[in-house]
């Protein structure tokens, strides 16, 4: 009896620290989360003002240039095709943007900055969401988040979606003089976290 109690112990020893291990993880995990939380809250700031609009995901306020977070619309000078002929669809998708703005203030929350040294942003006016409003008119292509939006575009054949056109970042990678710079997803600002945990832990 005594050696069939001892075998049930040896048995579970392991689970114990297997369950204890697993819990070391949790506990590491949390912290981690915490401290990405953190730091991207102390990187973020609000800036509010009138806006100067660059093009369909850019615009200057109060003189930082802010690039519209999680969202990707063509290039000023890129062309779609609506029909049998050529459109500016990257000067329409800034006069999207403008009319959505239509000179009023607006309120951005930034989330550091991108490799061009550019705010990024989540900016709304008049209580629109212009990140979100400008993919759900289809005027941008989701870059991480607003997939719902961008379905909903599809769908309704609404913007760029009522013609053919080329993703913008295909575009950029085909018209690289032309380029104002890449977007920034959801993956770019975890390995952005990941680099400034680094530097943190390193020193």
């Amino acid at each position: 009896m005594a050696w069939r109690r001892s075998d049930r112990l040896r048995r579970r020893l392991p689970q114990q620290r297997g369950w204890a291990s697993f819990s070391t993880t949790l506990v590491g995990f949390a912290a981690l989360t915490a401290i990405i939380v953190w730091l991207d809250q102390s990187s973020s700031t609000t800036l509010s003002g009138a806006a100067r609009i660059v093009d369909g995901d850019s615009l200057l306020v109060r003189g930082k240039s802010l690039r519209l977070m999680g969202i990707d619309a063509p290039e000023l000078d890129q062309q779609c095709q609506l029909g049998s002929g050529p459109w500016r669809c990257g000067r329409d998708a800034r006069s999207a943007l403008a009319a959505l703005i239509d000179d009023r203030q607006v309120s951005c929350r930034t989330h550091g900055h991108d490799k061009y040294q550019r705010l990024l942003a989540i900016c709304r006016s008049n209580g629109v969401e212009l990140n979100a409003r400008m993919v759900e008119t289809g005027f941008a292509v989701d870059y991480g988040g607003y997939a719902a939006e961008e379905g909903r575009a599809r769908r309704n054949k609404l913007g760029l979606w009522r013609g053919d056109f080329d993703f913008p970042q295909e575009w950029r990678q085909a018209n690289r003089s032309q380029s104002t710079g890449a977007p920034v997803s959801l993956n770019d600002r975890w390995q952005s976290f990941w680099s400034r945990i680094s530097a943190i832990i390193l020193g």
